[in-house]
């Protein structure tokens, strides 16, 4: 997954939209690179989404192998709560994934995450 932070959302927009045009009547060739699943965002949102917490969150995930989201939350020492809340915005984003094992949920990152060349709006 890539992440793309742009000035302007409409202009990134409109942008997209040509390009998927001149794909569609083959004036271009499809670029599998930037068919690339990506999230596009401007800095703002940037910031309401990766905030620190989230991005502690994120590596915890990432890089142990913790057996459920409760035991992640006692890791962070944050409440169970907070941390479920985090899961399912980032779940929402396809930044993160749910599995069930057991009666428990476990928050796994589904391949690397990438963020884009900051682009001008």
């Amino acid at each position: 997954m890539k992440i793309e932070i742009v000035e302007d959302l409409k202009e990134k927009m409109k942008m997209d939209n040509k390009y998927v045009k001149d794909v569609i009547n083959s004036k271009i060739k499809l670029d599998k690179a930037r068919a690339e699943k990506t999230i596009v965002v401007t800095p703002e949102s940037f910031a309401k989404i990766f905030s620190p917490e989230r991005m502690k969150l994120m590596l915890r995930i990432r890089h142990n192998n913790l057996s459920n989201i409760y035991q992640l939350a006692k890791a962070l020492d944050r409440k169970y709560e907070a941390v479920y809340r985090d899961i399912k915005l980032l779940e929402g984003f396809g930044i993160l994934k749910l599995k069930k094992k057991d009666n428990k949920t476990i928050p796994y990152i589904d391949g690397p995450l990438n963020l884009g060349e900051l682009a001008a709006g």
